[in-house]
């Protein structure tokens, strides 16, 4: 699969064509990989990448579950990941690990979903106005 062709799929979808046996958890999280190594140096969305959890995830992955291992983003925003760090936008908190998951996060393990990163916030989420 392209990433054209990944992009015309909603999660739904694309857990769908897993429990087809059309495509793998594995190789979904390899398509956007790659995708986010083409395009994250120029936008910069993914400040923690956590590629290989991804990976570890997607093989251990339900094909019955929901989302059935697709990779998913998590924002660095109040949302714990254990053992992954965790600065809500602050440098300040650029050292803090995460030592369990939220219950949000512990609901997207149990859905399914394969963590390939978090992604940039806001210093603790504030908006200019």
């Amino acid at each position: 699969m392209t990433f054209t062709e990944y992009r015309q799929y909603d999660a739904l979808g694309l857990a769908e064509l897993i429990r087809k046996k059309e495509i793998t958890a594995a190789e979904l999280v390899e398509i956007a990989i790659t995708r986010a190594e083409s395009v994250n140096p120029t936008i910069n969305a993914i400040v923690y990448p956590l590629y290989d959890m991804a990976r570890k995830m997607a093989e251990k992955a339900d094909p019955e579950s929901p989302f059935a291992g697709i990779p998913f983003l998590v924002k660095d925003l109040s949302l714990e990941v254990a053992g992954t760090h965790r600065s809500s936008g602050c440098r300040g908190y650029r050292d803090y690990v995460s030592k369990e998951d939220s219950i949000i996060v512990q609901r997207y393990r149990e859905a399914g979903l394969s963590f390939l990163g978090k992604t940039s916030t806001p210093e603790f989420g504030l908006t200019p106005y």
